[in-house]
């Protein structure tokens, strides 16, 4: 059984995230989803939750079937920290866990230097 200690993942070389970021858009139409950019107040409200040893991204497509990418906790034990209140401004204001979307997707925002 997998244990989740926060140490899990790892750094890959650049020539591997170019070539793998490569086999990705390779399959895609023009246009399409490539990456997503999280600011660092999402991705430390997930990590500073009660219990959460880092971070799962789930795949979504959108009511507008635009592609997203979703963040959660995971705590020890490898399980979601979801939410319990709905909607995340009450989720935000009881301290429950969050569920994290709106980021900002490439394109259009880019990066002048992509992998």
């Amino acid at each position: 059984m997998a244990t989740f200690n926060g140490s899990e993942g790892g750094p890959i070389s650049l020539e591997t995230a170019k070539k793998w970021t490569a086999n990705y858009r390779a399959t895609i139409k023009p246009g399409e989803t490539e990456a997503h950019y999280f600011g660092h107040e999402s991705i430390r409200r997930v990590l500073d939750e009660s219990r959460s040893v880092g971070i799962r991204a789930y795949y979504a497509i959108d009511d507008n079937g635009k592609k997203q990418l979703l963040l959660v906790g995971v705590d020890e034990d490898g399980n979601d920290l979801l939410p319990q209140a709905t909607g995340s401004a009450s989720a935000q204001a009881n301290g429950d866990p969050i569920i994290v979307d709106q980021s900002f997707p490439c394109p259009p925002y880019c990066s002048s230097k992509p992998l």
